[in-house]
């Protein structure tokens, strides 16, 4: 192995072949929420400081009515990036589903 593919590996993490930008464009595509979740979870593992596919993840988690997993979520987003509109909306939104359940 050269000194590049030696970089590559150290720099370039992955899961499962698949690097963050990979596993957000399946994330994107995909239509079952379980699956976002895994995909958008796996970018959070590879970029923990990634606002925008915390706030993905938290949509996911909602949309299988996992709300205290989404709330966590969109905190998180909301905690790198404090004026994230979209995560603020999301969240404000939950809240409001939260309380009409009774969560």
């Amino acid at each position: 192995m050269g000194l590049k593919g030696f970089f590559e590996q150290i720099f370039t993490k992955k899961i499962d072949g698949k690097n963050s930008q990979d596993w957000f464009e399946q994330g994107a595509k995909e239509k079952d929420p379980a699956k976002k979740v895994e995909c958008f979870g796996n970018v959070v593992k590879l970029k923990p400081n990634f606002a925008g596919a915390l706030n993905l993840l938290g949509n996911a988690h909602a949309e299988l009515g996992e709300y205290k997993k989404a709330m966590k979520c969109y905190e998180e987003a909301l905690s790198i990036r404090p004026s994230y509109r979209e995560a603020l909306y999301n969240k404000e939104n939950l809240e409001k589903k939260m309380k009409e359940h009774g969560v």
